[in-house]
């Protein structure tokens, strides 16, 4: 096994499913765009240092570049969800009796996406009980010919405002992850924000467990989730 040609395309695999390109890796790394390039062709002997600003660069922990989840690089298939209108990869419904507000995302979202879901998510709250709102966020269907992918960094950013926005209007928080990935990046986001004391971000293969453990963490039943022809999202 060829150790620098295995870490670079363990690099690359997870910049595509992030849905950025070599050059954004690159600035946010504060790195050069040819020695990235470089990396992800196994050609460079990185340090630690440089690992670490790689991890830090897509919103993950430096242990988790050495996970055995593994993901193809596909970006086309990131972009051609991205072309799809917004309706069709992201849904709100609410159920007022329960103040319970439920997101659901299928697809990736860019930085002017969560702006306008921002927008949108916050006319909804304010029509509920600061402080006693649950919200359950599903992103299992964020998935594309069997591959799962996240969010890219500046849609990532954008969410962690609306989170910090969001934190004295909850009550409590529960995340449905399609990967461990996912799982991790909003891990580190929830404590940058301060949700993390009223959240909890889930990820388990069997999907019936998953909404278990979520429905027990909000303190709801599977009859209170609102209809899909109740209060839809219209942005």
């Amino acid at each position: 096994m060829d150790v620098l040609k295995d870490f670079g395309k363990r690099i690359k695999e997870l910049r595509i499913n992030s849905g950025m390109t070599q050059e954004a890796l690159a600035t946010r790394a504060d790195l050069d765009r040819s020695y990235v390039g470089a990396i992800e062709r196994g050609e460079k002997n990185l340090s630690l240092v440089n690992i670490e600003k790689l991890a830090n660069a897509m919103g993950i922990d430096l242990y988790y570049l050495f996970e055995d989840e593994r993901f193809a690089a596909r970006l086309a298939s990131v972009k051609k969800e991205l072309k799809k209108p917004l309706e069709s990869r992201f849904v709100c419904l609410v159920n007022l009796e329960a103040q319970l507000l439920w997101l659901k995302i299928t697809g990736p979202l860019t930085e002017s996406d969560v702006a306008h879901i921002s927008k949108y998510v916050k006319s909804q709250i304010l029509l509920m009980e600061k402080g006693e709102i649950k919200m359950l966020i599903d992103n299992r269907l964020m998935v594309k010919e069997g591959q799962a992918f996240v969010f890219n960094p500046d849609a990532y950013d954008a969410w962690e405002e609306l989170q910090i926005w969001l934190i004295p209007h909850l009550k409590r928080v529960a995340v449905l992850c399609n990967s461990k990935f996912m799982q991790n990046q909003l891990e580190r986001m929830a404590n940058r924000s301060g949700i993390v004391s009223i959240s909890r971000r889930i990820f388990n293969g069997n999907f019936e467990a998953g909404n278990k453990e979520a429905y027990a963490f909000l303190g709801i039943t599977e009859d209170q989730l609102p209809q899909e022809n109740a209060r839809q999202t219209e942005i």
